[in-house]
C-alpha cells in the first residue's frame, strides 16, 4: 500500500498520552456518577437523598458526553494512518482484530458475567446463571473502532488503486480556520438533529447509541486529516483561547435550555431534548456540537502547551489507559454496591467512589498488564 506524505512527529507525543489519561479518568468518574443520578445506563442505582445532586450529575454527564468519547475517536483517527503505513493492510487489520476483538470476547464471556454476579447475587441476594450472549456493553467503543479500521483500510485500498486519484482538499499548512469550525458546528448540529428524529439519545441499536454517531464518525475522519495536515502542532494560542472562551460561555446555556424546555419539571419534557422533531432536540444537538468543537480545540492546545512532558507516574498511567477502559466498569459497580448502605450525602458518596475508583482501576490495570502475553493485546 502506498503512503502519503505525513508530518514528522516525535517518537512519543506525551501531550496526547496525557490527554488520554485525562479522558480515561473522566470515563471512570462519568460512569461512577450515573449510579447517583447522572444521565445514562448503569447496573446500580443509588437514589439521591436530595434534589440538587441529580441535576448537577446530569449536567456533569451531559458536558462529558458532548466531547469525551468524540475525543477518543479523534485520537484513534489521528494514529490510524501512521499505523497502517507502518504495518501494511494485512498486519494492521490482524493487529486491530487482536487488540480490539480479544477484549470484546473476554468481556462478553467473562466480565459481563462477573458484573451480573455482582448485581444479582451480592447486591440483590438473588441467583446467578452463566450467560453467553454477545453484549459489548461499554466496549461498544472497541466494536466501533474495529468497524472504522476496516472501512479506512478499504478506502485506502480503493484510493491507491483508482486511476482517478481522489484529492480531498483540506488545510495542510495550518489548523482549520474559525469559519471551517463554525461550518462544522452547523452541519454537525443539523445532522445530529436529523439522526435523533429516528434514534433517540439513550436508545441502543446494534450495540451502539446511534444518536451520538454523527460526532464520532466526524471525529475519526478529522483525526485522519489532522495527522495528514499536522493540525495539532499548528493550532495557535489565539484561536485556541477564543474557542476556550466559547466553551465557557456555552456551558451554562444548558440550564437556560433546561428551564425553557421544562426539563426541571417533568420526565416527559426531558425526553423532548433526547430526540424527535421539537426545538428542544435541535437546541440540545446545537449545544452539544458547539461544546464539542470548542472544548476539544482548547484541550488540544492546553495539553500541548501545559502537559507535553510525563514523569514516571503519568508514563505508567498512559500505558494502562486501554486496560483501565476495559476493566473499570466492574470495579465501579463493586464500589457502587459497597457504598449502598453508607448513609452520607449523595455528592460525597460520588466523590468517594471516584477517589477510590480511579487509582484502583489504574493499579489493577498495571497488575493485569504484567500477565504473560497480555501486552500483545493491551499494548
Amino acid at each position: 500500500m502506498s503512503t502519503e506524505a505525513s508530518p514528522s512527529a516525535p517518537k512519543r507525543l506525551f501531550h496526547l498520552d496525557n490527554l488520554r489519561v485525562f479522558l480515561t479518568i473522566l470515563v471512570i468518574v462519568h460512569h461512577a456518577s450515573i449510579a447517583y443520578g447522572g444521565g445514562g445506563d448503569w447496573a446500580v442505582s443509588d437514589p439521591a437523598v436530595d434534589e440538587i445532586s441529580p441535576i448537577f450529575l446530569t449536567y456533569f454527564t451531559a458536558v462529558n458526553q458532548s466531547y469525551f468519547m468524540s475525543a477518543f475517536f479523534l485520537l484513534a483517527g489521528y494514529f490510524t494512518p501512521r499505523s497502517l503505513e507502518k504495518k501494511g493492510a494485512r498486519s494492521f487489520l490482524a493487529d486491530r482484530l487482536i487488540r480490539l476483538g480479544v477484549p470484546l470476547l473476554i468481556y462478553t464471556t467473562l466480565i459481563i458475567n462477573l458484573n451480573r454476579w455482582l448485581t444479582n447475587v451480592w447486591m440483590s441476594g438473588g441467583s446467578f446463571r452463566w450467560m453467553l450472549a454477545y453484549e459489548p456493553g461499554h466496549l461498544w467503543f472497541l466494536q466501533a473502532l474495529l468497524l472504522f479500521a476496516v472501512l479506512y483500510v478499504l478506502y485506502r485500498m480503493w484510493a491507491d488503486r483508482t486511476t482517478a486519484k481522489p484529492r480531498f482538499q483540506y488545510w495542510q499548512d495550518r489548523f482549520p480556520p474559525n469559519r471551517a469550525l463554525i461550518l462544522s458546528i452547523i452541519v454537525l448540529a443539523l445532522l445530529t438533529f436529523a439522526v435523533r428524529i429516528r434514534f433517540l439519545v439513550g436508545e441502543w441499536d446494534f450495540g451502539f447509541q446511534l444518536a451520538h454517531f454523527v460526532h464520532y464518525i466526524f471525529s475519526f475522519f478529522v483525526g485522519v486529516l489532522a495527522y495528514r495536515g499536522d493540525w495539532f502542532n499548528r493550532l495557535e494560542r489565539r484561536q485556541a483561547q477564543s474557542w476556550g472562551l466559547v466553551a465557557l460561555v456555552t456551558l451554562p446555556i444548558f440550564f437556560v435550555l433546561a428551564v425553557l424546555g421544562g426539563a426541571l419539571e417533568s420526565d416527559a419534557a426531558v425526553e423532548r431534548f433526547l430526540g424527535g422533531m421539537g426545538w428542544q432536540s435541535m437546541a440540545y444537538a446545537a449545544w452539544e456540537s458547539i461544546l464539542f468543537i470548542a472544548a476539544l480545540t482548547y484541550l488540544l492546545y492546553f495539553f500541548r502547551e501545559r502537559f507535553s512532558q510525563a514523569g514516571p507516574l503519568l508514563r505508567s498511567m498512559s500505558k494502562s489507559v486501554y486496560t483501565v477502559y476495559i476493566i473499570h466498569q466492574t470495579l465501579i459497580i463493586a464500589l457502587n454496591i459497597l457504598f449502598l448502605p453508607v448513609a452520607i450525602p449523595t455528592l460525597l458518596k460520588f466523590v468517594l467512589v471516584s477517589l477510590i475508583g480511579v487509582p484502583a482501576c489504574f493499579v489493577l490495570a498495571g497488575l493485569i498488564r504484567r500477565i504473560p502475553y497480555a501486552d500483545r493485546v493491551l499494548g
